[in-house]
């Protein structure tokens, strides 16, 4: 299900009103561990996740409903545990903010070799043994942030403008999905999302008044904040679909995001 939502343009999840599945009407909002009311949303991963944690902010912060954490941290990586260890810094951001949900988006950094910090050997990126190690690392994040409570929605890294990082991307989400799954995250794809019908990288993309509007950064990595908005509503649909409890706050997130 979540992959014909990645398939949808970009412009058309902003401007679509998220639908809601059958019985969500009368799904009760969860409340916190603390007891207040509310949605509260962990986004964890790299420079990917901080903009799309930054991008959503001013229009979700208004929403009392739900409660935004920021759990990112750029220009790090799965594949050192000894610059930063992201299976730890989940655990200890899960427990301790308890969220109803996670949205992880890490990967960008991920094309240099695995480090096994206690045994000190490198698996060097496409072998067996970097695949194993590396879904791995993605399966426990996944487990610490369920066992919390959470609801996990892993994003799948999007189409990128060099061909040899876009085939790198590609073996990554292979890897990362495999991992996401085992850990019991909604895996939520952004390939097609952000690619052309020919499936080649899509840097901006005309609305209904045929204006176009840049969705990816200048790097042809990151993106703007409207496309920041729109992978945020990806995943958001995406989490209403398949947990029709959280269907509610999340279809007023992606009404904020279009707005």
């Amino acid at each position: 299900m979540t992959r014909s939502l990645g398939r949808r343009p970009l412009l058309g999840l902003l401007a679509a009103t998220a639908a809601l599945p059958a019985g969500a009407q009368d799904a009760a909002l969860p409340s916190p561990q603390d007891g207040a009311g509310g949605l509260t949303i962990l986004f964890c991963g790299d420079s990917l996740a901080q903009g799309l944690y930054l991008a959503s902010l001013p229009a979700l912060r208004r929403q009392r409903e739900l409660k935004l954490v920021n759990g990112t941290r750029h220009a790090t990586g799965l594949t050192r545990a000894d610059e930063y260890d992201w299976v730890e810094a989940v655990r200890e951001a899960a427990t301790r903010t308890r969220p109803h949900l996670m949205v992880a988006w890490i990967g960008a950094n991920d094309f240099r070799p695995m480090v096994d910090r206690a045994t000190r050997r490198r698996f060097p990126f496409g072998s067996p043994a970097y695949a194993e190690a590396y879904a791995a690392r993605v399966a426990a994040m996944a487990e610490h942030a369920r066992a919390s409570g959470a609801v996990v929605a892993w994003l799948g890294l999007p189409n990128m403008r060099e061909p040899g990082f876009a085939q790198f991307a590609r073996q990554l989400n292979e890897i990362q999905e495999r991992g996401a799954r085992a850990g019991g995250a909604l895996w939520v794809p952004s390939w097609d999302a952000t690619s052309d019908p020919e499936g080649q990288f899509r840097a901006s993309l005309a609305g209904t008044d045929r204006v176009e509007r840049r969705l990816r950064a200048d790097d042809g990595v990151h993106f703007s904040e409207l496309g920041y908005r729109a992978i945020a509503k990806l995943a958001f649909t995406a989490v209403a679909v398949e947990t029709p409890v959280l269907a509610l706050p999340l279809a007023a997130a992606g009404a904020a995001l279009a707005a």
